[in-house]
């Protein structure tokens, strides 16, 4: 793929191109959680259908990478740039005159899946064009940190949009946005064709469909299990059992297919299943941010813009993260003590925030926790992608990096549950207890309702100051739930931390990762 482009065009706008076709379609994976009420109001949903809007898209990406290889493989560099950015044009346009939920359900998945195409072409074009395995191996930890600051970055980015501009108008310019990278590659590329077409007869469609039901069917239960008590409802019973059955229906289909859409034997190694614990834990744990966040905008009042802000810190400790793991990689130290440091950093962010959650407090005494946060991420991912990986026969690393996808979908979906289950059960139980001490027959509740009666009279209040002091109750109440399920939330991700780093520590030294990585370095998604 090195002369597809024409002969004047220089190297750094090649690689320009080659990110222009990947950075749209990154910033819409998390665009509607930007800022989810906005969305909800916006469609007319609950918050759990905007979650479930970002699992779709997931879902898609996961479904279509192993069948988006045939498609790689038969269209020519050039037309195939051409018809997934002109797809991803006209379902933005799509979304930006539909209002239906339904609807949008679908288009996300489509977008998913036109993201698959994005990231393989973009990522095997730069593979490509360089030399060394020091350069692939650092292209690798490129990909994987930019992957990393997607969601914070994304909010940044959309935060101030979405702020500025009518919700409506948001597809629109993402629209726009992938025209500049469509008119480049018109451009600059040629129409040529490096490799033999292989026919798209006998398309797996079957698997594709059946990956993608079972995965789609896990993440709806994530999302909307807790919210209607889980088994209790039919919906989740069906879900549950589509599960199973697509599952077994899989795994039986895939031993018996000549050419497999995942090779199962991946799954006898025990280094492969190590890896793959290590990144399903990492990912749980990456989206604890999401309950921080929830806390500098209810109890610390940031809005979407300033919450944007402080993301940078969480961002600079992935950076700091993914540089020094890019070092131990090229020096080929054990990627055994790099788990372990990333893991004491996540450690340490949950108990920093577990002690550090009050009612009131400033946004920068979490500078240094979102740092460390990010530090932790940055350390694991790309060490454990590789780890993986290389923990496979070289011809099945295609099959392994499909299921570190799958993985990190899991992990994802995971993280909304667990989250999900301490909002609505944890935050309950703890305002239950609450709502228990606050009885007119408690001196001490009286006596505090009498207090904030006063010093509402003293500020202006002229009339109804019992009542408003009792919705001024209330927002305590419920403040001050949300800060004990939060710290009940990360008491859990520090003792997931623990038992993982415990694991780790008496597993035995891993040192032979670097000699199969050569073979093993596939397109990085």
């Amino acid at each position: 793929m090195k002369g597809i482009f024409k002969s004047w065009v220089p190297e750094w706008l090649i690689k320009l191109i080659l990110f222009s076709g990947l950075m749209p379609s990154m910033v819409l994976f998390f665009l509607p959680g930007a800022n989810i009420p906005v969305t909800a109001g916006f469609y007319g949903c609950q918050p759990s259908d905007v979650q479930f809007l970002i699992v779709l898209f997931y879902a898609g990406f996961v479904g279509f990478y192993v069948l988006e290889r045939r498609f790689f493989q038969y269209f020519p560099v050039k037309q195939y740039y051409i018809i997934f950015n002109v797809l991803q044009i006209l379902n933005c346009l799509f979304m930006y005159h539909i209002r239906d939920i339904e609807w949008i359900y679908g288009l996300r998945f489509f977008q998913g899946m036109l993201f698959a195409s994005a990231v393989n072409l973009s990522i095997s074009m730069i593979f490509s064009r360089l030399k060394t395995e020091q350069a692939k191996e650092g292209s690798y930890a490129v990909f994987f940190g930019l992957l990393l600051c997607s969601s914070p970055f994304n909010t940044f980015v959309t935060a101030d949009f979405i702020d500025s501009f009518n919700f409506d108008e948001i597809y629109l310019y993402a629209a726009i946005s992938f025209v500049p990278g469509l008119l480049l590659i018109l451009v600059t590329m040629k129409s040529l064709r490096h490799i033999k077409p292989y026919p798209l007869y006998a398309l797996d469609w079957p698997s594709f469909v059946l990956y993608s039901l079972l995965i789609v069917s896990f993440g709806y239960m994530m999302v909307y299990g807790q919210e209607v008590y889980w088994f209790a409802d039919n919906h989740m019973l069906v879900a549950l059992l589509c599960c199973i059955t697509l599952l077994v229906v899989f795994i039986v289909r895939q031993t018996g297919l000549k050419r497999t859409y995942i090779h199962l034997h991946i799954f006898k190694s025990r280094k492969f299943l190590l890896g793959l614990l290590v990144l399903y834990v990492m990912y749980i744990e990456r989206f604890s941010l999401t309950i921080a966040n929830q806390y500098f905008q209810q109890l610390l009042q940031l809005d979407p813009i300033h919450l944007s802000y402080i993301q940078w810190f969480n961002i600079f400790g992935i950076v700091l993260g993914v540089v020094f793991s890019m070092y131990w990689i090229l020096a080929k130290k054990a990627v055994k003590w790099m788990w372990i440091m990333g893991f004491c950093c996540l450690l340490t962010f949950h108990q920093i925030m577990f002690f550090s959650f009050e009612s009131d407090g400033n946004d920068y005494y979490f500078f240094l926790p979102l740092v460390i946060h990010g530090l932790g991420v940055g350390l694991i991912m790309v060490p454990t992608i590789l780890f993986v990986i290389s923990s496979v026969p070289p011809h099945l690393g295609g099959a392994a990096a499909a299921v570190c996808l799958a993985i990190r979908y899991l992990g994802f979906t995971t993280s909304i549950g667990t989250q999900n289950f301490f909002k609505l059960f944890e935050s309950a139980r703890h305002q239950e207890a609450f709502g228990e001490q606050l009885q007119r027959s408690n001196p001490i509740f009286k006596e505090y309702l009498q207090q904030s009666a006063t010093t509402l009279v003293d500020k202006g209040l002229q009339f109804k100051e019992k009542a408003a002091a009792m919705k001024l109750v209330a927002l305590r109440v419920r403040n001050e739930s949300f800060v004990r399920y939060a710290m009940d939330y990360y008491e859990l991700m520090s003792i997931i931390s623990i038992c993982l780093l415990v694991l780790i520590l008496f597993s035995p030294s891993i040192k032979n990762m670097y000699k199969k990585l050569k073979d093993n370095l596939v397109s990085p998604a």
